[in-house]
């Protein structure tokens, strides 16, 4: 009995491969021989001699004065042409990374009324009076539990981790 159904299963296999590569035989034989010309997709354009030139004789919009302050140069001077002004531009505030900056605790000095922070800065650890600046950090003021520091321009309140 086994040996009849391994020669069913051999046959039932080899019929599957028979009918895959017979259909892999005939789809070979459907191609083309030829060399076969593909469709273009875009219809490209040689630009090289047109005639048409490009009118660049605008001011820069950025650079233009804003439409409140022509209504305010002309009820200024109602006589005179439109001039723009020079707009003054205040560059921002760089990022802060704070990440680096951690207050760890603070030390209170009872006999001169001061207090030290400690402070880790980037992997440093400073201790500083109010006032004192170190690496770009300093400590401006004790505010209960946390401290007030001023770091590249920007200001922030640091609590203890």
């Amino acid at each position: 009995m086994t040996y009849a159904l391994i020669c069913c299963v051999a046959g039932v296999w080899g019929i599957i491969f028979y009918r895959v590569f017979a259909k892999v035989d005939e789809e070979q034989d459907l191609l083309p021989k030829g060399i076969v010309k593909r469709v273009q997709y875009f219809k490209l354009v040689d630009h090289q001699h047109d005639t048409i030139q490009l009118s660049l004789d605008y001011g820069d919009p950025f650079l233009q004065p804003s439409k409140v302050e022509m209504d305010r140069s002309v009820h200024e001077s109602p006589g005179q042409d439109l001039q723009p002004r020079r707009l003054e531009i205040t560059p921002a505030k760089p990022m802060v990374n704070w990440t680096g900056i951690q207050y760890i605790g603070r030390i209170f000095n009872s006999q001169t009324n001061k207090n030290i922070a400690i402070i880790n800065i980037n992997g440093k650890e400073a201790m500083l009076n109010e006032g004192e600046t170190m690496h770009g950090l300093k400590f401006m003021a004790q505010t209960g539990d946390s401290i007030k520091v001023s770091y590249l321009q920007a200001i922030k309140y640091l609590s203890v981790k």
